[in-house]
């Protein structure tokens, strides 16, 4: 990094709310999909810092996590990858310098993502702040749905479906093709090998011939 002085983001009541629930956007759902993947495949990046690049291009890149980002282009995805380190919403930990250039350049009417490579071996971290709030919410979600079993005896647990872009209970006892939460299409997942959109139900890849784990 170029400086050692960090900051948080101040407005910490709009990121409770953000991570409380309820607000759902590009930017919530793409710092949703970062903590998953790292806690699942980067878990050392839970505490250490990561470089720019390889958050952009290696941990979340957009065409492996495009349809769960619900970005419909490279460029949605560049300027929200833009303002996510630009510290907004106190998700991230930032260099103050890079900050201060991000904050502008999201704030422009035309925002240039070539800032991306300019500050590509910059170091970034998860805000402990922002993790914790994340945590709660969730805990809070899964406790409410254990409240919800317990008086529908109807719906036994192992029928529950969850989304799993925003992970909320989705409707049982009819067909979902939309999360009525987030509004993501739940009948897509990705490939686990190279990324590429697969329907619900598809037993390999169409792209690079995985098998999928779907029904036999």
């Amino acid at each position: 990094m170029t400086r050692t002085s960090w900051r948080r983001d101040p407005f910490r009541r709009q990121t409770t709310e953000h991570n409380a629930g309820l607000i759902m956007d590009a930017l919530d759902r793409m710092f949703r999909r970062l903590v998953q993947t790292i806690r699942t495949e980067y878990p050392q990046y839970l505490t250490i810092p990561i470089a720019v690049d390889e958050l952009h291009h290696t941990i979340l890149p957009y065409r492996r996590h495009r349809q769960a980002l619900g970005l419909e282009t490279n460029q949605d995805y560049e300027i929200t990858l833009l303002e996510l380190l630009s510290g907004s919403r106190g998700y991230m930990i930032v260099d103050d310098r890079m900050r201060d250039r991000l904050v502008k350049i999201v704030a422009s009417p035309n925002p240039d993502p070539a800032a991306l490579h300019e500050f590509a071996s910059e170091r970034v971290a998860l805000s402990p702040d922002a993790l914790n709030l994340l945590e709660a919410a969730d805990a809070a979600g899964r406790h409410s749905t254990g409240a919800t079993r317990s008086i529908d005896h109807a719906a036994p647990p192992s029928q529950t479906a969850r989304c799993q872009y925003c992970e909320a209970v989705l409707p049982s006892g009819r067909l979902v093709t939309f999360c009525p939460h987030c509004g993501q299409n739940v009948t897509l997942v990705n490939c686990s090998a190279c990324g590429a959109e697969l329907e619900s139900g598809w037993r390999f890849c169409t792209t690079c011939g995985r098998a999928t784990g779907g029904p036999s």
